[in-house]
């Protein structure tokens, strides 16, 4: 089951930790997992891009856990990219856990 917490603080979404493994198909071919994967790092990416600032990445050498941390000192317009960016890959995981239920959980907003 794959699980993803959200964190808000007083500047709007802050972080979010995304753990485990979908099982939805054999290693190399789930792709429940490779959704998840796609969404969250097209995010990191897109957050580099469109701000010019690179959020903190933590992730396990082996898979099944990432943590995106807002960068520090972004500007009002790039805070405003990062929340968008953000609010849409809330969308994508919680339509994910709508739609596969028994591989996604629904995300948890701190």
């Amino acid at each position: 089951m794959i699980r993803a917490v959200f964190t808000k603080d007083t500047e709007g979404w802050s972080e979010m930790e995304v753990s485990g493994h979908a099982g939805s198909g054999e290693y190399g071919f789930d792709i429940v997992c490779a959704a998840v994967s796609m969404l969250t790092l097209n995010f990191a990416n897109s957050v580099a891009v469109l701000t010019g600032q690179e959020a903190k990445l933590e992730m396990a050498n082996e898979g099944g856990y990432l943590r995106i941390q807002r960068p520090q000192g972004l500007t009002p317009d790039q805070l405003k990219v990062w929340q968008t960016l953000f609010d849409s890959v809330l969308i994508g995981l919680k339509n994910l856990a709508e739609n596969s239920s028994e591989y996604v959980a629904q995300p948890i907003i701190k």
